[in-house]
């Protein structure tokens, strides 16, 4: 009896073992773990962080087996011209999400270790040193506010990512039919 109550407990202790060594390997999704659906087209408006109005056209789809996220904007107001594609995804190696930023005025990558939390996914720029830049650090907070609506925020940092302060704004909301 003694041996049978032994192997039980190693089985549960193997068993509790298993599950927490499946848990540690999880890691982040850029798809959100509620359902979300960014897949469509969005009408966005908001304002630059100089306070003009902004305006801009997105467009979600799921790319890579459904693996990664691919968002495109396009700027309506001002009229500048700017688009982008930005995509979103799990890089293995650096064991973190990635996004990258491909845009007609240039290019960037920012990364989040955590993931989506909250509803909000923070996704941050490498720290630059350069004495030319405008800032240290920039990073961008997609929070999801309803099934039909999400917000892009975009943050500088002055201070190396101590403090924050708030750039453009946007508030996007699936197109009717779309």
């Amino acid at each position: 009896m003694r041996t049978s109550y032994k192997k039980l407990l190693l089985l549960c202790y193997l068993a509790l073992c298993s599950n927490v060594i499946a848990q540690e390997k999880k890691h982040p999704a850029a798809i959100p773990p509620d359902g979300f659906q960014f897949s469509g087209l969005w009408n966005c408006e908001g304002a630059l962080g100089n306070g003009k109005i902004h305006k801009s056209a997105f467009q979600g789809s799921l790319i890579l087996d459904g693996k990664w996220l691919e968002l495109s904007e396009q700027d309506l107001e001002p009229a500048t011209g700017y688009v982008a594609k930005y995509l979103i995804g799990y890089d293995s190696q650096q064991e973190r999400l990635v996004e990258f930023d491909a845009n007609n005025f240039g290019a960037a990558a920012y990364t989040s270790a955590e993931g989506w939390t909250n509803r909000v996914l923070t996704m941050t720029s490498p720290i630059s040193d350069g004495a030319n830049a405008p800032y240290s650090a920039d990073r961008f907070l997609y929070s999801l506010t309803d099934p039909n609506t999400f917000i892009v925020d975009w943050q500088i940092s002055q201070d190396r990512g101590t403090s924050w302060k708030p750039g453009d704004h946007l508030v996007c909301k699936r197109r009717a039919g779309a």
